[in-house]
């Protein structure tokens, strides 16, 4: 636990130095979560700290940082340690933003990176967001396509419901492999405190060589510069291109 902690306030004083002096107040979160995932005959155990960074640039344009640490143990089997990044350009108003973002990871020494575009729309309630992809599994000499899709509902400023959906496709030369990815989830901030509860549940599958893995999360938060998560989600750290590459390298390495 003590490492959790040091990572983790390690992680947020990262985010904070991201934020320009003269730049904005930034706005995001940074947390800690564990994960609990079957895949086929197989128990995985994930403990991780991550967190977001966003900050208005000039004008309409801003940016985002993200990034998380994570160990995952296979019913001790073995240990898989996996950090990665990812930043945002993005122009936003009070209808839609639009941007593009660049991520590396790195699992085990091994690198992934992925470059791609991103877009949301604000309705009265409702944020749908999506992003496209393209990255290269460098060790393994595999390219990647990524497709993802979500939407959050918003049942009040501080509660929000998810559902996301997500393709991948992995090419090695002529050979293909699909990905598939379905999650529901959610997030509560306390009326009293920046502190919000996160959980969900995520379906992923490798069509051609008939693998899939499902994965439950729970997660805390401390949330800086919104006052709501919905404030955060329109005008904060709410960017997640990148995300569903990083399912499908949780699911194959």
């Amino acid at each position: 636990m003590k490492h959790v902690l040091f990572a983790t306030a390690a992680l947020a004083a990262v985010l904070y130095a991201a934020a320009p002096s003269w730049a904005a107040e930034p706005t995001g979160h940074v947390g800690v979560s564990y994960a609990k995932t079957d895949i086929e005959d197989l128990e995985a155990d994930t403990w991780a700290v991550d967190g977001a960074v966003a900050f208005d640039l000039s004008g309409a344009w801003g940016m985002q940082f993200d990034g998380s640490i994570g160990n995952t143990d296979y019913d001790g089997l073995g240990e898989t340690e996996t950090v990665s990044g990812t930043a945002h350009l993005f122009t936003r108003n009070e209808s839609y933003a639009i941007g593009g973002f660049f991520g590396l990871s790195d699992v085990d020494d091994s690198t992934v990176w992925n470059v791609g575009v991103e877009g949301q729309t604000y309705m009265a309630n409702t944020t749908l967001a999506g992003s496209f992809s393209y990255g290269q599994f460098d060790d393994a000499d595999l390219d990647s396509w990524s497709l993802n899709g979500e939407a959050r509902y918003f049942v009040s400023d501080n509660f929000r419901l998810d559902a996301g959906l997500g393709w991948t496709r992995l090419t090695d030369g002529d050979d293909n492999v699909d990905g598939w990815n379905f999650g529901i989830g959610g997030e509560y901030q306390f009326a009293s405190a920046p502190i919000s509860l996160t959980a969900g549940y995520t379906h992923s599958t490798l069509d051609d060589v008939d693998v899939s893995a499902d994965t439950f999360r729970v997660g805390l938060r401390y949330n800086f510069g919104a006052g709501t998560l919905k404030e955060r989600d329109r005008s904060g750290a709410s960017f997640n291109g990148g995300t569903n590459l990083n399912g499908v390298i949780g699911a194959i390495l």
